[in-house]
C-alpha cells in the first residue's frame, strides 16, 4: 500500500467568459491585470543585491524541509493535481514553476535531497532593466483576484478544502486518514529513537512536521532520519511503511483515532498561500516590483512562461532582474530566496511532502 492513494484532480475550464472584469468566471481585461507593471529603476538594482544577500540566509528554516518555490509548488499542486503522487514522498506530474505544463505521467523518482540556502547572485547593471516593453498583441493575460469572495462550497475559493469535502473526487475518508495516522505514529515514535521531533501531522489539512527554526544542517539530519540515505531505504518513514504492510498481511491494519475537523475559523491551505504570496507581494512592491495575485489551485493562473506572477511582456533582462529580486537568483526559480523567503519567515507558510 502506498503512503497516500494517488489522487486525480481534473484541471477545472471556466465554461462562461465575459470581457467585463477578472473574476471567477471571467475573461481577463486586457488592461486590468491586478497589478500594472512598473519600470525597474535606476536605483533598484543595489536594493536588489541586499534583498537577495538578506533573505536567502533564513529560507530553508523559514520554509521548512525545502522552501524553493517548485518544491513548494510540487508539494501544494502536488495534493490538488498530481496523477500519481504519494504523501511523504513527492509529488509527481506537476508543471514546475519555470516551465510549461507538466507531463502528466511523469515519474517524480527518490525524494530530493534537502538544500542549503543558495548564494547570492548580483544584479545585473541598472542599465541591463529597461522600461517593459508593450504587450505582444494576442498575449495571455493573467487574471487578478476575484471580484467578490467566491462561495466556500465553490471548487476555486480559498476557504475550500477537497480532501475534506465529501463528493470531491480528492475526498479522503475517514479509513484513509486513520491508516494514515496509524503510520505516522510509527514515523514518530522512529524518529524520537534517532533523537529528533516530529510534529503532529495531517496532510489533508496542510503544515509540516518539521520543527521550526532548524538550521541548515540539523534541517538535512532531521530529513536524513527520516527519509534514509539516497543508497538505501533505511528512514523512519520506510520503517512505518514496511510495518504498515507487515500488520496489513496479518490482517491488523495500522490505525490510529482521527482529529475532528478544524472550524471555518482556521484558515485552509490555501488560504494560508494567498496571505504567503500577499508577503512576497509586499516585498516585491517594496522594491518597485510587480508580482501578481495567483492561486495554485486555479489553472486561470497558469503560466507557460516563469512565474504566474511576473508581468509579462519583460524583457529578458528584465526577466533576471525580477528573478533576482523574486528568488534571489537571476535564472534560478528554484533558488528560494530573494522576497519567498521573505514571504516565508513574514508568513510562517509551512509545507510539506
Amino acid at each position: 500500500m502506498s503512503l497516500r492513494r494517488g489522487i486525480v484532480r481534473r484541471r477545472r475550464t471556466h465554461a462562461t467568459r465575459t470581457q467585463s472584469g477578472t473574476g471567477h468566471g471571467r475573461a481577463p481585461n486586457p488592461n486590468g491585470r491586478g497589478l500594472s507593471r512598473r519600470a525597474l529603476g535606476f536605483g533598484a538594482a543595489g536594493v536588489l543585491v541586499l534583498c537577495a544577500m538578506g533573505a536567502t540566509a533564513g529560507v530553508h528554516a523559514a520554509g521548512g524541509d525545502d522552501a524553493s518555490p517548485a518544491v513548494i509548488l510540487a508539494k501544494v499542486l502536488g495534493t490538488d493535481r498530481a496523477d500519481d503522487g504519494d504523501i511523504g514522498t513527492d509529488a509527481s506530474g506537476v508543471r514546475q514553476i519555470d516551465g510549461g505544463a507538466a507531463d502528466a505521467d511523469g515519474d517524480s523518482g527518490s525524494d530530493p535531497a534537502p538544500t542549503q540556502p543558495p548564494p547570492a547572485t548580483p544584479a545585473p547593471p541598472a542599465e541591463a532593466t529597461p522600461t517593459p516593453a508593450p504587450d505582444p498583441d494576442g498575449a495571455p493575460v493573467v487574471p487578478g483576484p476575484p471580484d467578490e469572495p467566491l462561495d466556500p462550497s465553490d471548487p476555486m475559493s480559498p476557504e475550500y478544502n477537497p480532501y475534506v469535502t465529501v463528493g470531491d473526487p480528492a475526498f479522503v475518508s475517514d479509513a484513509e486518514k486513520s491508516a494514515w495516522l496509524g503510520r505516522e505514529a510509527i514515523v514518530r515514535s522512529c524518529m524520537a529513537d534517532a533523537g529528533f521531533e516530529y510534529l503532529d501531522w495531517q496532510w489533508w489539512l496542510g503544515g509540516s512536521p518539521e520543527p521550526l527554526g532548524l538550521s541548515g544542517d540539523e534541517a538535512i539530519a532531521w530529513s536524513t532520519a527520516l527519509r534514509g540515505s539516497p543508497e538505501t531505504d533505511d528512514g523512519c518513514r520506510a520503517q512505518a511503511q514496511r510495518q504498515a504492510e507487515a500488520a496489513e498481511a496479518a490482517g491488523t491494519p495500522l490505525s490510529a483515532p482521527v482529529p475532528p475537523l478544524p472550524g471555518p475559523e482556521v484558515p485552509t491551505a490555501r488560504e494560508n498561500w494567498l496571505e504567503f504570496q500577499s508577503a512576497v507581494r509586499s516585498c516585491m512592491t517594496e522594491l518597485g516590483l510587480d508580482y501578481g495575485y495567483w492561486e495554485y489551485w486555479n489553472p486561470a493562473y497558469d503560466s507557460p512562461d516563469g512565474s504566474p506572477a511576473m508581468p509579462s511582456g519583460l524583457s529578458d533582462e528584465q526577466i533576471a532582474a525580477w528573478n533576482l529580486a523574486a528568488f534571489g537568483d537571476t535564472s534560478d526559480t528554484n533558488a528560494g530566496g530573494g522576497c519567498w523567503s521573505t514571504g516565508l519567515g513574514a508568513s510562517g507558510y509551512r509545507t510539506f511532502d
